[in-house]
């Protein structure tokens, strides 16, 4: 046996576990259907200045990125994101929103929306950054 360690793995080689992951957790998933989203905000010319996305699984909904170019920042235009992807996720039967960020992005912003810091990475990518989690219960299921 060999153990190699690679600093820019191949897809293929990403592939590799997580679709032995996959296999490992299937029959504690069955039904497995992992679905993507995204909202995307435009200007006038159709260029993309902000925006959210994600992934829908069983009764969670998971926030991936959140982003608004600077012109648009605190205009409302994050929470309008939030509130309509809770109301996109309560149609779709989903309970649970989580998400994550840096202390220095948003935490006070998520705060404000009603999420809850479920745990943290202190120091972590750098030291005095920490990573921040957070899940809000929207209901549903």
């Amino acid at each position: 046996m060999k153990i190699d360690f690679i600093s820019s793995p191949s897809e293929k080689e990403i592939s590799a576990i997580y679709n032995g992951l996959v296999e490992f957790n299937g029959p504690n998933f069955p039904d497995l259907d992992e679905k993507n989203f995204g909202l995307f905000v435009r200007d006038k010319t159709g260029e993309t200045v902000g925006g959210l996305t994600g992934q829908m699984l069983f009764t969670s909904l998971h926030v991936k990125y959140l982003w608004l170019s600077e012109s648009i920042r605190g205009n409302g235009i994050g929470s309008e994101l939030i509130k309509r992807i809770e109301q996109e996720a309560v149609i779709c039967g989903i309970s649970n929103v989580y998400l994550d960020t840096f202390t220095f992005q948003a935490p006070k912003f998520y705060e404000q929306l009603g999420y809850i810091e479920v745990g943290r990475y202190t120091d972590f990518p750098l030291s005095g950054v920490d990573k921040v989690f957070y899940q809000k219960h929207i209901g549903g299921n």
